[in-house]
């Protein structure tokens, strides 16, 4: 009894319009507009905005749009993207939403956020957790360029196949 498992690559289908990769292009450049001047609309902008708007909002940005772009490709090729591709990119997006909730800018009366402005212990909660959501939302945007990136390429798959050469001499010889 033999075994083969073999790498078969997808067969495109249809190529669509790749309307879903434009839409997370705009999403993510609005997303990351949100986590760099969100503060601004509030009017508790301040003097850590120009920092937030060129590490985390460029960092945002460019993974967001270039998920886009890699979505785009993969529905004008005829793929499929897979569903955990999709989870990871909202949720990267809600985190980055979150982020920009609970982000702090440092005004003339102190640190701020959004959601709890000036007054402690709202204050120290929401610092405490903007960290984590810029992290998991990072991490979850890598893994989402990285699956992104996979689907426009096309899924390998492995396909199982075995040869009962005993079975089929048996069938011939009796």
């Amino acid at each position: 009894m033999t075994y083969s498992a073999i790498r078969v690559r997808a067969t495109p289908g249809t190529p669509h319009s790749g309307r879903a990769g434009v839409a997370a292009i705009v999403c993510g450049v609005a997303v990351a507009g949100w986590v760099s001047f969100g503060r601004h609309l509030f009017g508790i902008g301040g003097d850590l905005t120009i920092i937030y708007a060129t590490t985390l909002g460029v960092l945002f940005g460019v993974l967001l749009v270039l998920i886009g772009l890699a979505m785009r490709r993969t529905e004008l090729r005829g793929f499929e993207t897979r569903a955990l591709t999709h989870t990871m990119l909202i949720a990267s997006g809600v985190c980055a939403f979150l982020l920009g909730l609970t982000i702090p800018d440092s005004t003339p009366i102190g640190l701020q956020t959004i959601i709890s402005g000036p007054n402690e212990p709202a204050l120290g909660i929401a610092i405490g957790i903007a960290n984590p959501l810029g992290v998991v939302g990072l991490a979850t945007a890598i893994i989402a360029l990285v699956l992104a990136v996979k689907d426009s390429r096309g899924r390998v798959t492995l396909v199982e196949s075995w040869d009962d050469d005993e079975a089929i001499a048996e069938s011939h010889a009796g």
